[in-house]
């Protein structure tokens, strides 16, 4: 019966302690919600206007907000479709500043481009599994335009000519750039 006392004793003050902890966290919760809410609501109607302007390098820019507060970074095609965007922002309900470090990439790929590559990527890296096994998970293929870099470390001469024929013959590849290093 002792132990039960003390036990209400001690651990009364701790629970009580923890209700008001509980319950400034859910104060803090209920006033920082709302801010919260309304800043992804922001870079929501922001991205969605990049992409109406240009969605090859809407692709391409990282959109943030605090406070209404919104920041963009990336890259665009060109200054005047990163000016755009900033425009776009500014018009945005409850953007209060926009920040921008979106420089100007001529050369930005096209999302049917990009599609393309990330698809030659996952074609080599298959066709790479089939023929080298689990050696195929050291070796990490990049494409561009059909030229394809094949980057890592095999165990041995004959595991990198496999892997390196074997892009070679797979479907789209123009050319095969080696970076494999043998490692014994």
């Amino acid at each position: 019966m002792k132990r039960c006392w003390f036990f209400l004793i001690v651990l009364l003050p701790v629970l009580a302690g923890c209700s008001q902890d509980v319950s400034q966290a859910e104060k803090s919760i209920s006033t920082a919600a709302p801010a919260l809410v309304n800043d992804a609501g922001i870079v929501a109607q922001v991205e969605a206007a990049l992409v109406r302007i240009d969605a090859d390098s809407a692709l391409h820019v990282a959109v943030n907000a605090h406070d209404g507060d919104v920041r963009m970074s990336g890259r665009a095609k060109s200054a005047a479709i990163a000016q755009r965007f900033v425009d776009a922002a500014k018009d945005i309900k409850g953007v209060k500043n926009v920040a921008s470090t979106v420089v100007v990439d001529p050369k930005l790929p096209s999302a049917t481009a990009q599609a393309k590559d990330f698809s030659l990527e996952a074609e080599v890296s298959a066709a790479m599994f089939g023929q080298a096994g689990l050696n195929a998970f050291s070796v990490k293929p990049s494409a561009h335009a059909g030229i394809v870099t094949l980057t890592g470390t095999v165990k041995s001469d004959a595991i990198k000519s496999t892997m390196l024929e074997t892009a070679r013959h797979a479907s789209g590849v123009k050319s095969v750039v080696d970076r494999i290093s043998v490692k014994t």
